[in-house]
């Protein structure tokens, strides 16, 4: 997909703000995951944890130009339209390799034409034929985004490895796709073969079985040293190595924090010696966590789609903290009364919560706030963020997740709109649609306080890192 196809089509999707926010606060307490429509790519239903899922640059495709594409035209057109920039790198310096694997089941041949694998991202590239196929069949209600469904090994959830999978794609060969895999904790063997059957083809049941033989290319690792501190010695972030592939980068850290902070982050941007940067595929993928009495320390890797050239003699790494903190939950009172962030000492003075006309609307102004720090953006947002809960579902001491997971479907009550009533003043007024909370009371309730917002803004740089290459 070209870039301004993509941007157009983006800017074509419709997002009604309140339901979204309902889907989101509804997919937290069910640990469900969401889907978004692409028109390309999208998330795998096989992926079990959120934190390793993939986010790929549909619009960031190469055009490789090899004596290759003549011998190939089917893997040609799929490098060319459908897989990443990691895929489509590998086919323009011949490092994938071509496949003839068929199954077939109900009339319906699926054939694995090609397979990649550099620094733990593995990819499959396919076809499919049949005289019963028809793109037509994507558009069905309940049938797959993509046009087909697969699993891996023996289809256990647990067993499934995070990914990202292509449309299907009608050409004059029949219909192509592609899967990309990321495999975060798993190395595999020279000889390894990938067990992957798929389920469906544009709404043909069936069963294809394939072993996916995986050609694993060798990958130079360098142990590496250096470290940056805040000024208070609170966070720190070590190197530990550097992971070569053909067209990647992985670099293993280790971070620390303090124990009341575990939900924070340290972020990289990541440069070569020419400043050029690192572009990031997975950032801060938790490989080990150990906390002390006051200390959370974590084993960190990073992935980039940005291999690094033989010419690079250093990289420099700018580790940046965003903190985090779940939102404060305050009873609400019959007169004036503050909340107040319990790390950051932000605070709001909340001057009255009224019900009137199925709203209710909590006028409020935020205070310790250095707002030359923060947009009318995040200021803004901040307002729309504040949430209403039911007192009786609130569990005293409970972190985030502890909490979602326990509210009832009708407990939590998401803002309708939040409004400045002035700027300088930090005045604001939040509203809440009751249209489907009809024995909503005040006093029953309270308020939900994302102060986290302000802080994930307010960002703390670290000194960068110069680490020398050999």
């Amino acid at each position: 997909m070209r870039k301004e196809q993509f941007d157009r089509q983006w800017n074509e999707i419709k997002v009604p703000k309140q339901k979204l926010d309902q889907a989101i606060t509804n997919g937290i307490k069910s640990g469900k995951r969401m889907k978004r429509k692409r028109k390309h790519w999208k998330t795998s239903a096989a992926i079990t944890s959120s934190a390793a899922s993939l986010v790929l640059a549909s619009g960031l495709v190469f055009s490789p130009v090899t004596e290759v594409l003549a011998k190939v035209p089917v893997l040609h057109f799929i490098y060319e339209d459908l897989t990443t920039p990691v895929g489509s790198e590998l086919f323009a310096s011949d490092l994938v390799t071509e496949l003839e694997e068929k199954a077939t089941d109900n009339g319906i041949d699926i054939t694995i034409t090609s397979a990649y694998y550099d620094n733990q991202i593995l990819g499959v590239t396919f076809k499919a034929s049949g005289d019963q196929l028809s793109i037509k069949n994507l558009d069905k209600p309940n049938s797959p985004e993509t046009g087909y469904g697969y699993y891996l090994f023996d289809g256990k959830d647990k067993n499934q490895w995070a990914g990202s999978m292509s449309s299907l794609k009608e050409t004059k060969d029949g219909f192509v796709g592609a899967i990309e895999f990321y495999q975060l904790d798993q190395t595999i063997d020279s000889d390894f073969t990938l067990p992957l059957t798929f389920t469906s083809i544009l709404g043909e049941k069936g069963t294809w079985r394939f072993d996916v033989p995986i050609e694993k290319r060798p990958a130079e690792m360098l142990t590496v040293k250096g470290e940056s501190r805040t000024e208070d010695g609170s966070y720190t972030f070590t190197m530990d190595a550097i992971t070569k592939g053909n067209t990647t980068t992985i670099l293993d850290y280790e971070t620390t924090r303090p124990k009341d902070g575990e939900s924070d982050q340290i972020n990289i941007d990541v440069f070569d010696d020419q400043g050029n940067r690192l572009m990031p595929r997975n950032i801060g993928n938790i490989l080990n966590i150990k906390e002390t009495a006051n200390q959370v320390k974590v084993k960190e890797r990073s992935l980039f789609t940005s291999k690094i050239d033989e010419r690079d003699q250093f990289l420099m790494i700018h580790p940046t903290v965003v903190r985090d903190e779940f939102d404060t939950i305050h009873a609400i009172q019959p007169s004036s009364f503050e909340v107040e962030s319990k790390r950051f000492g932000y605070k709001i003075v909340v001057n009255e919560v009224m019900k009137k006309d199925g709203e209710v609307v909590v006028d409020f102004h935020i205070k310790n706030v250095d707002e030359a720090k923060f947009s009318n953006d995040i200021l803004n947002n901040f307002a729309n963020q504040i949430k209403l809960i039911r007192s009786e579902d609130v569990i005293p001491g409970a972190d985030g997740q502890t909490q979602y997971e326990a509210l009832e479907d009708d407990s939590l009550i998401l803002a309708e709109k939040g409004k400045a009533v002035d700027w300088k003043e930090l005045h604001f007024r939040t509203k809440f649609d009751l249209a489907n909370h009809e024995k909503f009371t005040i006093e029953d309730h309270s308020l939900m306080v994302p102060f986290g917002i302000f802080a994930g803004n307010d960002k703390i740089k670290m000194k960068p890192i110069k680490i020398d290459l050999p």
